[in-house]
């Protein structure tokens, strides 16, 4: 999965929304720090594609677009 693509339609979808990637964070009861570890790719996993998948579908990301 390209990380610059993911990165930069997550980025977009917070400016839509309103919210901060810290917000975002706190709304998946995870911390900023992790989220951003897992955006930037340096945490992988099954765990991370699962927390992918629910920022995808929380800020209705077409995961397609992110291939």
């Amino acid at each position: 999965m390209p990380v610059q693509k993911l990165k930069e339609l997550v980025r977009i979808g917070l400016i839509q929304r309103g919210i901060s990637q810290a917000e975002l964070a706190r709304m998946m009861e995870i911390s900023p720090a992790y989220l951003s570890d897992i955006l930037n790719d340096n945490r992988r996993g099954k765990r991370a594609d699962y927390i992918k998948s629910q920022v995808a579908r929380i800020l209705k990301i077409d995961m397609k677009e992110v291939s």
